[in-house]
């Protein structure tokens, strides 16, 4: 009998180690329990953030994102919509927890890394309505754009000496001197229906997402026919890959005249109506837009023009007699007379057919015969051509050439898009700034929780006590 004090204090302590240990691993478990549900409110806290993305950037460009200021809020406004969501989730959830803090730690903005969320967006969206096949076309004009372009240039180059052999007793006007006094009145006068040019009125571009950007363009210069050799420079296109800007942003292109106005199809209700123009020129007015615009067209339609002229014998004898005459005047030689009579008649050929495109018609992509309109004599009939449409198999138009025009400026095109978003939707909220659309957001959090059954315990399986009170530290991110 003298044992039996021993063995209930031996059962006493046997109980008492495996309520420790009962109650230690019910501890575990609550704690354990609490950082889940900590975490799954977390998560859905900051998914909870970006569910207030920006309606009008949504609805009218397609283009998910948060304003990270919240209209002029402030920051401080979506932490404050994350800690709403933690207490309304974790109240009445569990015994013990609560959001102690919750701070915005990172984002990245649509305008991050060259735009590269902003172009991933306008892929996907673009992908559901449109076909890569679409560039074919498009493709194989750059490479004709290429030939036709060396072939002039290597007629100057063979021609150079040449000397006229004619009984021409031609008597009419330098055709160059009436294309001078045509352009008089400024190129647009020219090319746009009725000489309807559009506004120059100028817009504040002052905080646009492309103002901190080295992207001036560089100024096109109107085509000289007084000298060949500056000629000969201007007709060849600059050395970039514009295949290579066309197939790599393709959706882009497609997207940007979709959704933004240009001449010839602006958008109601806009400050801009030339906006596609823009994103290629740059400028701070429609009129420049269009003009720049206009202007890149030459460079491209030109060599082609002149190219066909360059095979259609009856015409450049008609060129050659002028030149023979001509090349009689002091310091004049025939040679050069001659190919810049042809580059002459092929740039008023090239303004018929910008008239053409800009009245929204379409013009052969290679004219034959049939589809040459000037005559080198009579120039000043140009502003008369009555505005035909083409609706052959290679019909292009001004739609076309502003996709060409757009891949040769792919890198500055996707920062005036946010111009020119930040432009339209800041009429109707002051605060909208695409530097801060965001579009994906990653935020700190800590949620308390309070000790139960082993207060005495001081390290549960790595987390942090502090108080007599669990810390669960997380950082969630979410993004669309």
């Amino acid at each position: 009998m003298k044992n039996d004090g021993q063995i209930t204090v031996f059962l006493c302590l046997v109980l008492l180690s495996i309520l420790l240990l009962g109650f230690t691993a019910l501890e575990i478990v609550r704690v354990k329990t609490g950082s889940a549900r900590a975490a799954i409110a977390a998560d859905g806290a900051v998914h909870s953030v970006m569910a207030a993305y920006n309606k009008p950037l949504f609805q009218e460009y397609h283009l998910l994102a948060v304003d990270r200021e919240l209209q002029g809020q402030g920051e401080g406004k979506l932490e404050q919509m994350a800690q709403d969501y933690m207490d309304h989730t974790l109240d009445g959830q569990m015994e013990g927890l609560s959001a102690e803090q919750v701070e915005l730690a990172g984002y990245k903005g649509l305008l991050d890394d060259d735009c590269d969320n902003m172009k991933l967006q306008i892929s996907d969206y673009m992908q559901m309505y449109i076909q890569m096949e679409g560039t074919r076309d498009l493709l194989e004009m750059l490479t004709v754009e290429d030939e036709s372009e060396k072939k002039a240039v290597t007629a100057i180059d063979n021609g150079a000496g040449e000397e006229g052999d004619s009984d021409s007793l031609w008597l009419g006007t330098d055709p160059r001197d009436v294309m001078d006094r045509l352009r008089s009145g400024g190129i647009l006068m020219l090319v746009t229906p009725g000489g309807k040019e559009p506004s120059a009125a100028e817009f504040d571009m002052a905080g646009l997402p492309s103002a901190d950007r080295d992207n001036h363009d560089s100024e096109m210069e109107d085509i000289q026919f007084d000298d060949i050799e500056t000629f000969r420079r201007q007709i060849q296109l600059d050395d970039h890959d514009s295949k290579a800007g066309l197939t790599d942003n393709f959706y882009g292109i497609c997207y940007a005249l979709q959704t933004f106005g240009y001449y010839t199809s602006p958008v109601d209700n806009r400050p801009m109506s030339c906006e596609v123009e823009y994103m290629i020129a740059g400028k701070d007015n429609d009129r420049d837009n269009l003009k720049g615009v206009v202007n890149r067209i030459i460079v491209h339609r030109l060599p082609v023009n002149m190219a066909y002229l360059l095979t259609d014998k009856s015409k450049v004898a008609t060129v050659e007699a002028i030149a023979f005459v001509l090349s009689f005047l002091p310091g004049v030689t025939y040679s050069a007379t001659k190919y810049l009579l042809l580059g002459c008649w092929a740039y008023a050929e090239t303004l018929a057919d910008i008239r053409i495109m800009l009245a929204g018609n379409n013009i052969q992509m290679f004219k034959d015969s049939g589809t040459w309109m000037t005559d080198i004599e009579n120039l000043q009939d140009l502003i008369n051509l009555d505005n035909v449409g083409y609706e052959g198999a290679d019909a292009i138009g001004y739609k076309g050439y502003l996709a060409l025009l757009l891949a040769e400026n792919a890198g500055n095109m996707y920062y005036r898009m946010a111009d020119l978003i930040q432009l339209n939707i800041s009429r109707s909220d002051e605060t909208f700034d695409m530097k801060n659309m965001v579009y994906e957001i990653s935020m700190d959090v800590e949620v308390a929780q309070s000790e139960k059954f082993a207060a005495f315990i001081r390290d549960m399986g790595g987390q942090d006590v502090d108080g007599n009170m669990y810390r669960h530290s997380f950082r969630v991110t979410a993004g669309y």
